[in-house]
């Protein structure tokens, strides 16, 4: 009997241990897809902002692209102290940024766009006039990516 319990016990906390990893590993994967959208946006707003030197968020591939990463902003603001799911966010953000943000500018990026609070005033129920007020912290933001 004694034997069965400590077997019911070992089973109880394998379980336990693989659901915590299964989380993170969703939670990492989570993190990662964000980043990858950041880095898409980014790549967008500065491929913009090199053609015209400036980014028109009246333009509407700019206004997605500023939401995007209004969005992003928030997820990643909300897990900043979780430094493991920052390194999948920063993983997936160099992954889709087809060079832009590289693994030298990467912590400086990251730690640039944490500090951008205009970008929590915007969320998917903002209206495009609200995304607009953000763009002297969108044009900052990419303006740190200047080569």
């Amino acid at each position: 009997m004694k034997r069965l319990a400590i077997f019911f016990v070992c089973v109880a906390s394998l379980a336990m241990a693989s659901c915590s990893t299964l989380s993170a590993g969703a939670q990492n994967t989570a993190a990662q897809a964000l980043g990858q959208t950041c880095g898409s946006a980014v790549l967008g707003l500065y491929n913009s902002y090199k053609s015209s030197g400036t980014i028109d968020l009246t333009n509407a591939n700019n206004l997605t692209n500023a939401l995007a990463l209004a969005t992003c902003y928030t997820q990643l603001r909300q897990n900043k102290d979780n430094q493991t799911y920052r390194n999948a966010f920063t993983s997936g953000l160099i992954l889709a940024s087809a060079g832009l943000i590289t693994n030298q500018n990467a912590g400086s990026f990251v730690n640039t766009l944490l500090g951008t609070q205009q970008l929590a005033n915007v969320n998917q129920n903002s209206s495009s006039t609200q995304v607009a007020s953000s763009q002297p912290a969108v044009l900052s933001l990419v303006r740190t990516l200047d080569k």
